[in-house]
């Protein structure tokens, strides 16, 4: 899904790349690794998670994929080169990854999910392209944010365009993960409602 115009400012904004550099930091705690050699990232929007992603976890290899042409567009002009890290943009759908089976050793989704319709099938994708105890590293906003939250969801639907009726509650996603074959590790969910940072591991 793309996003409309007004919802891209929001996402391309200061605020939102202090927010992804915390929530990059705390999942670089939480998933306590030596290494992740081969990354992906789903939903890379203008390159602000790839540049938290290779500055903490320093991977080889980092592919990143957005079916937002403006979106990657920015990415190119934004990141240049990132020392020790091999970076490719790719345009491409996280419910058809262009990667081989078991090609990762992590897959980050930063807040992306929530706005795939399929959201499903993008999870089976994710798991067929993580090695075997490879992670899964998310950050997403869940049904709960958006229709219990009393000021903040209703703005945000508003402001916002999403697959509403297709969107998932915790509960929800927490299933789907399990029984697309990723075992949670860590869990948090954040002070507003339907906020959750997380660690799955491919079974």
């Amino acid at each position: 899904m793309r996003l409309a115009p007004l919802e891209r400012a929001l996402v391309n904004n200061p605020v939102r790349r202090w927010l992804l550099r915390g929530t990059v930091e705390w999942l670089w705690r939480a998933a306590a690794v030596p290494e992740l050699p081969r990354v992906l990232e789903v939903g890379c929007g203008q390159g602000d998670g790839v540049r938290e992603i290779v500055r903490l976890f320093r991977p080889q290899a980092l592919d990143a994929l957005d079916v937002d042409a403006a979106q990657l567009a920015r990415a190119r002009q934004r990141l240049g080169s990132q020392p020790g890290t091999v970076v490719r943009l790719l345009a491409a759908d996280v419910e058809r990854i262009p990667a081989p089976d078991g090609h990762y050793d992590g897959v980050f989704a930063l807040a992306t999910l929530h706005h795939v319709p399929g959201w499903r099938t993008a999870l089976r994708e994710i798991r067929r392209v993580l090695r075997p105890g490879g992670l899964f590293l998310f950050e997403e906003l869940s049904r709960e944010l958006f229709f219990t939250t009393p000021v903040l969801g209703p703005l945000l639907r508003w402001l916002t365009v999403h697959p509403w009726e297709q969107m998932f509650s915790l509960a929800e996603w927490r299933q789907a993960l399990e029984e697309a074959g990723l075992s949670v590790q860590v869990w948090r969910v954040r002070r507003v409602p339907g906020w959750v940072h997380g660690v799955a591991r491919a079974c």
